[in-house]
């Protein structure tokens, strides 16, 4: 049986811990710069340290799903030469296309043929990225959001719950689409927008 290290001990890092059982695997603890951050929970793995005093002897999958905390918490982990790991539940429709390092794919998620991904993609149920979809490290889907074929999508942006971009749409570093929005134009970089169609706030 694999087993893993989990990077967050906060709701989505719990989920994951779930979702590792649907795989016939285990989380054998959690990382987390709050040692108290399973307190209220019962049936879990202890969080076995933080960022800086963690044991490294284990791959880590990475629990965390707001982006700026994420990047910096991969980023110190990197540092001291941590392995990170991709999951992909077997509930989940994948494609051939191309994944890169610490990819998080919840069940049901789907990922459209020759679509290119960067470093740590998480992608919540229901999420889909298109055909032939270019997006670069730590993009972020909620669940039920939608990249359309051909959009092209840079580092750091997330799409909260419902968000759409249309195919074919850019959208710049850093953007944030609020949840139900739907994107008809091209973003430029560290956008946040919200409705329908998607203004800039």
């Amino acid at each position: 049986m694999k087993r893993y290290y989990i990077l967050g001990a906060g709701g989505l890092g719990r989920e994951l811990c779930h979702w590792l059982k649907d795989a016939h695997a285990e989380c054998a603890g959690f990382i987390d710069d709050n040692p108290h951050a399973l307190a209220r929970y019962t049936g879990y793995p202890a969080v076995i340290g933080d960022t800086d005093s963690c044991p490294l002897d284990l791959p880590i999958l990475c629990g965390i799903g707001q982006n700026t905390v994420r990047q910096g918490c991969v980023a110190r982990l990197q540092e001291r030469g941590a392995t990170f790991a991709s999951f992909i539940h077997p509930l989940a429709k994948v494609l051939p296309c191309t994944l890169g390092e610490g990819a998080v794919v919840a069940p049901l998620a789907y990922i459209g043929a020759d679509a290119v991904i960067g470093d740590f993609l998480f992608i919540q149920t229901g999420a889909v990225i298109g055909h032939d979809v270019q997006a670069g490290a730590f993009l972020r889907m909620d669940t039920t959001a939608f990249l359309g074929g051909f959009s092209a999508v840079g580092d750091g942006v997330t799409l909260h719950t419902g968000a759409k971009v249309m195919p074919g749409k850019k959208v710049g570093d850093g953007c944030t689409i609020g949840a139900g929005s739907v994107v008809i134009s091209n973003l430029r970089a560290g956008s946040t927008v919200f409705g329908v169609p998607a203004q800039r706030l």
